[in-house]
């Protein structure tokens, strides 16, 4: 490449060289040898090996910095899926003789297994936060689109999460009060986690989407790497166009 590189130098240098010594008897000789590698191709050639080399490593550098994010999101959203899906269960809801622990380790009776139901639902909402903060890396396209759907969904439920101890911050992150969650009425519970078209549900369904598009965006980026192909549009694809 750097060969290339060196003819294109030189031959821009032909030309300042050409303009420089104008009236002397060598500059008809340059000009016909420009003349030439214009007319024989070999200049175009020159213009679209530069452009595509400058393309590949912009194309290159973008994706290393992409990557990471891609990989974040993909990762956060799968786990989100995973747990939302968990909160879905109808074995979770089951009744049965339980003790419940607060958060100062006291116990009481309770029919439901809210130790168990709490730890699912902790997890959920920290794989929540996890995936939208993650999202909220990309400008635009669609993980960011699917990501913003994704804190609409939670903003419309947010008066029966807060109903069962889970609030939503301005910045649109989850929290999750332990005894007051423990504490909930089941079917509130129940109402947002359990079951197909509840709340838990719709989100597992969002997540596994935005899992699906950031893994798609991570394969684009890997294609480019290995091929060193050039987008329409481009500085290469210009050139193409028109030598």
């Amino acid at each position: 490449m750097s060969r290339i590189n060196n003819d294109y130098s030189n031959l821009f240098s032909s030309f300042g060289a050409s303009v420089n010594n104008s009236g002397s008897g060598n500059t008809l000789e340059s000009l016909y040898g420009d003349y030439s590698s214009i007319k024989n191709g070999s200049y175009g050639k020159l213009l679209k090996a530069y452009y595509a080399k400058q393309e590949k490593t912009y194309r290159a550098e973008e994706a290393d910095d992409n990557k990471g994010v891609y990989t974040r999101v993909k990762g956060n959203a799968a786990a989100l899926a995973k747990d939302a899906d968990a909160l879905t269960s109808s074995s979770l809801y089951a009744k049965g003789s339980f003790k419940v622990t607060k958060k100062d380790g006291t116990t009481e009776d309770s029919d439901y297994d809210m130790d168990r139901i709490y730890e699912k639902a902790s997890a959920f909402v920290k794989s929540y936060n996890s995936t939208i903060n993650a999202g909220a890396a990309i400008d635009s396209g669609a993980v960011s689109t699917r990501t913003l759907s994704l804190v609409q969904l939670t903003s419309k439920n947010k008066n029966l999460l807060k109903s069962v101890g889970i609030s939503l911050s301005n910045d649109g992150n989850l929290s999750i009060d332990e005894d007051k969650f423990k504490t909930a009425d089941i079917n509130s519970i129940k109402s947002l986690f359990s079951g197909t078209g509840s709340y838990a549900d719709a989100v597992a369904n969002k997540a596994n989407v935005i899992s699906s598009l950031a893994d798609n965006k991570l394969s684009s980026y890997s294609q480019y790497n290995s091929s060193g192909s050039i987008d329409k549009g481009s500085a290469g694809s210009f050139i193409n166009d028109y030598l």
